[in-house]
């Protein structure tokens, strides 16, 4: 499981709420927790994290109107931010990606339109 708990402090939420936001421009909340549904069940997220997203998410307007089933990029972003939430280094051997998330998380507004 790559995020068993929500870190508990102000910079997670904020990028929680970046990621949601991010994810509720492609979609909208039914799709939303199906999408989260299934990190769930590929491993990435725990049922108490995807219950907790899911409360979280009900708070942000959806824009998004697509299905949860996402374009490549997108599903790498997600990966990311859960990567960053657990305090996980990308390995070596994914330098693009690293260099990605390096980026992403330095300066996430350049990635998202929030």
């Amino acid at each position: 499981m790559l995020l068993e708990t929500l870190p508990d402090s102000v910079e997670a939420y904020a990028m929680v709420h970046r990621w949601l936001g991010y994810l509720l421009q492609y979609m909208d909340h039914e799709e939303l927790a199906k999408l989260l549904t299934y990190y769930e069940k590929i491993g990435w997220l725990s049922k108490n994290v995807r219950e907790k997203l899911t409360d979280i998410a009900q708070g942000i307007t959806a824009s998004g109107k697509g299905t949860w089933q996402l374009p490549g990029r997108a599903h790498l972003t997600s990966l990311l931010f859960i990567a960053y939430l657990a305090g996980k280094e990308i390995p070596r051997e994914l330098y693009e990606v690293n260099a990605y998330a390096t980026e992403f998380t330095s300066n996430p507004e350049s990635f998202i339109s929030i």
